[in-house]
Order: structure tokens, then C-alpha cells, then sequence
């Protein structure tokens, strides 16, 4: 299973099309632990650049994206000191190319391409889907920690009724959808995530980040934009 700090817990930006820098707050909590996510994104491109820092009660962890106008990764990277695990991950050619230490061990892994497209960032990759209406889709994500770990696995996307939602002490329209491990193992692990259907943003993620953990809740408390071009 992947970890919501590595897939949940990031965040959607909107369409393509809107180009500024932004950064988004998002405040999780799971059991008595709390988290906060902050995402900085600049455009680069005609896609963007994202950093993504999970500041936790053991430590700070740090991603990068590179995401392509079409929001499919182009390359990313992972630093998490405590669990001593460096990670970078990008597209050479027909592979997706990780590499890096877990733990103290070297990896060195490579994963064909071609199918599903790679989404490591998925909340942000799925802002075409949610602004599409369409019912499903399925993409690829490099697991971090739990079965999946160090693999790449692939992910459905299941739309679901849409629904009126608190966020912020407010009421607002949501777009509902349902992530899960594709095939038998979507038994193992699925998340459900409320986005803004006006820009697609990513509001609200509730799943179990780990088998036999509590559930996690993860919201947006700030968006600020930092220009516009």
C-alpha cells in the first residue's frame, strides 16, 4: 500500500491551463498523530514543478515532481531521513528508472513504461479525470512503504455520486472519488478523496494509510497564490 504522505497526501492544483505559482496547506490527522503537508508548485514549462514537505512528529520528509502538461510524472524524488530512505525516480526512454537507498540499502529497480501512465503525485494527476465527468480511469504508482513497497502497482479510479461536504466550517459541492489497488488486491487498500469540481482541486482524503492503522483524514486549510502568469 502506499502511504498518503506519498500519494494521498498531495495535492491537486486545477487545469492545466491556469499557470501560477501556488502553495497549499493541508493538515492530516491519523489516531493521535498530526501532519501537515505543504505543497509549493511553479509552473516549469507547459507542466510543473512541485515540493512537497510532510513535517511529522519524527521529522520532516521532502518530495519533488516534475509533472507534465498532460499531469502524468516525468520524475520525482523522496527523502525521508527517519525511515533512512533516498529515492529518485524518472522516464529514460521506455522505463521508469528508481534508484536510490532504503534503509541502508542500495536500489535499483526499472519498470516498463508503457500501460497505465505513471502518477506518482495523483491527487494533482487526476484533475483532468475529475473535471471530465467520466466514470473510471487507471494509472501507476511507485509504492513507499506496506506491500507495495518498492513496486510499481497500478491504481483504479472509480466516480462516485457526488456529495455536500465541511470543509473549512463550510459547506462545499464535492466531486467524490474512490481510489483503490487494482484487480483482487483493491481488498487490501482503497481511499476516498473530495475534490472542487469548479478547478478540480484535491479537498479531502479518508482511508487507512496502513493495514490496521486508524483512519486517516487529511483537509485543505490554505491555498495562497504566490503570481500568476
Amino acid at each position: 500500500m502506499i502511504s498518503s504522505v506519498a500519494l494521498a497526501l498531495a495535492l491537486l492544483l486545477g487545469p492545466v491551463a491556469r499557470l501560477r505559482a501556488e502553495t497549499l496547506t493541508y493538515r492530516e490527522v491519523e489516531g493521535a498523530a498530526v501532519a501537515t503537508h505543504v505543497l509549493s508548485i511553479r509552473p516549469e514549462g507547459t507542466g510543473f514543478g512541485v515540493e512537497l514537505a510532510t513535517t511529522r512528529e519524527g521529522g520532516i520528509s521532502r518530495q519533488t515532481f516534475r509533472i507534465a502538461a498532460d499531469y502524468s510524472t516525468l520524475a520525482w524524488t523522496f527523502s525521508d531521513p527517519a525511515r533512512r530512505l533516498e529515492l529518485a525516480a524518472d522516464l529514460q526512454g521506455g522505463y521508469i528508472v528508481l534508484h536510490g537507498t532504503f534503509s541502508g540499502k542500495a536500489v535499483e529497480r526499472k519498470f516498463a513504461a508503457g500501460g497505465a501512465r505513471w502518477n506518482q503525485l495523483f491527487q494533482m494527476g487526476l484533475g483532468p479525470f475529475v473535471l471530465s465527468g467520466k466514470k473510471g480511469m487507471s494509472f501507476r504508482s511507485i509504492g513507499t512503504q506496506g506491500p507495495g513497497e518498492l513496486k510499481i502497482g497500478k491504481m483504479t479510479v472509480t466516480r462516485k455520486e457526488d456529495a455536500s461536504i465541511a470543509i473549512g466550517g463550510r459547506e462545499a459541492a464535492t466531486v467524490h472519488v474512490r481510489i483503490a489497488l487494482s484487480g483482487l488486491l483493491s481488498v487490501f487498500w482503497h481511499g476516498d478523496y473530495w475534490y472542487r469540481p469548479g478547478d478540480g482541486r484535491f479537498l479531502r482524503y479518508r482511508g487507512k494509510n496502513r493495514s490496521g492503522g486508524p483512519v486517516a483524514v487529511s483537509e485543505l486549510v490554505k491555498e495562497e497564490t504566490n503570481g500568476t502568469r
